[in-house]
C-alpha cells in the first residue's frame, strides 16, 4: 500500500510499505480521507516525546471496513467508520493512562492506504457527513469537546473566549460552545478571522497583537466566564483584566510557550482555575458524535488535498493560513 512516511532523517516521503494484517480485536480500515494536526508538525520537527522512525503520520481519519480479525464481528465489514484516534484511555476512565498513544506516532497512522485500528476504536460515520468532513473530527473536535464539557463545564448564558480561532480545536470549540448555548468571543492576529467567526455566531473579537487586547476584551465583553487556548499568555496574570470570578482557563496546548509566570495571591483570590486537558477519552467521542449529529454541526474545511499532494497539505498546515481543517483525499482505490 502507499503511505506518507516521516523517515528516519524528518523526511517527508510517499513511498509503498506492506499492508497490515488485523490480528485478534483489530479491524483494517480502507481509508477515505484523512486530516492534518499541527502535532504533525512537532514530529516532523521532531519535537515530541517517545519519537519513533520510520512511521506513518496521521491521527484522523475516516473510511471502510475492509477486514477483520479473530473475534471481531464479521458485520463490522463495508461499515462506513471514523476511528476514535488513540488507545490507552480505559472505559470508565476520568484521565489517559500511562499506556496512553495517539494513532500516528508510534503507531502507525491514517494518511496511508489502509490503517490497523482495535475494534473499539470504531464508530460508525455519521450519515450526513462526508468522508472529509468526518476525517476532520478526531483529534480536534475531541479536544474541543471535552476542553468545553469535562473541564470547563459550560453551560447556556455563560461568556466563552476562543482563543486563537484560526485553528481547528479552536473552530470546533466555537461551534460547540454557540451550540451549548454560550455567547462567544474570539481572538486572532488577522481582522479577516475575527470577521468569519462573527459570521459562524461569535459575538465579536479582538487581535491579540494588539498590546492592550485584553483591556479592549473586558470592554467589549464585560467579562468572560471560560477561556479555551492552545496558546497561554507568558503573564497569566492579564487574564485577570477580563475574567469574572470564578472563571476558568482550559489549556490544551503551549505554542506560546511552555512557562509562564503567574501571581498566586491573584487567582486563589478571585476564585479562577487553572485546567488542563488533552483530547478525550473513547466516551467523549462517542458523545460528541451524538451531540453534533443532533444539532448537525459541519466541520469547516479549509482545503483539500489529493493524497499524491499530501506533502503539499503539510506546506499549506506550516504556512498557517487556513480556516479550517486541512484534508487529505482521492487515497489510491
Amino acid at each position: 500500500m502507499r503511505a506518507l512516511v516521516l523517515e528516519a532523517d524528518q523526511q517527508l516521503v510517499l513511498k509503498e510499505v506492506p499492508t497490515p494484517e488485523p490480528g485478534e480485536g483489530e479491524v483494517l480500515v480502507k481509508i477515505r480521507a484523512a486530516a492534518l494536526n499541527h502535532r504533525e508538525i512537532w514530529i516532523s520537527r521532531g519535537l515530541y516525546p517517545g519519537m519513533k522512525l520510520p512511521s506513518i503520520l496521521g491521527a484522523d481519519g475516516a473510511g471502510v471496513v475492509a477486514a477483520v480479525g479473530h473475534g471481531v464481528d464479521g458485520a463490522w465489514i463495508g461499515e462506513s467508520v471514523v476511528a476514535y484516534p488513540a488507545t490507552g484511555w480505559y472505559p470508565e476512565a476520568e484521565w489517559p493512562t500511562r499506556d496512553f498513544k495517539v494513532l500516528g506516532m508510534p503507531q502507525d497512522g491514517t494518511i496511508a492506504e489502509y490503517v490497523l485500528l482495535p475494534e473499539e476504536n470504531l464508530c460508525r460515520k455519521p450519515e450526513y457527513l462526508s468522508f472529509e468532513e468526518a476525517a476532520s473530527l478526531p483529534v480536534a473536535a475531541l479536544t474541543a469537546w471535552r476542553g468545553l464539557t469535562q473541564r470547563g463545564r459550560v453551560y447556556g448564558g455563560q461568556k466563552v473566549l476562543i482563543n486563537g480561532i484560526g485553528g481547528g480545536v479552536a473552530q470546533f470549540g466555537l461551534a460547540f460552545a454557540l451550540a451549548l448555548g454560550a455567547e462567544v468571543f474570539v481572538t486572532s492576529s488577522r481582522q479577516e478571522k475575527i470577521d468569519r467567526a462573527i459570521d459562524m455566531g461569535a459575538t465579536g473579537g479582538v487581535r491579540y497583537t494588539d498590546g492592550d487586547w485584553p483591556e479592549q476584551l473586558r470592554s467589549l465583553t464585560g467579562g468572560i466566564d471560560v477561556v479555551l487556548d492552545g496558546a497561554p499568555l507568558p503573564e497569566l496574570d492579564r487574564y485577570l483584566k477580563f475574567l469574572n470570578v470564578g472563571g476558568k482557563v482550559v489549556y490544551y496546548g503551549s505554542t506560546g510557550g511552555r512557562n509562564a509566570t503567574i501571581n498566586l495571591s491573584k487567582f486563589f483570590l478571585r476564585q479562577i482555575s487553572l485546567l488542563g486537558t488533552t483530547m478525550g477519552s473513547p466516551q467523549d467521542f462517542v458523545d460528541m458524535l451524538a451531540f453534533m449529529e443532533l444539532h448537525e454541526l459541519r466541520p469547516l474545511i479549509d482545503s483539500v488535498f489529493p493524497f499524491e499532494e499530501a506533502i503539499a497539505a503539510f506546506d499549506a498546515l506550516r504556512n498557517g493560513g487556513q480556516f479550517g481543517k486541512i484534508v487529505i483525499s482521492d487515497f489510491p482505490a
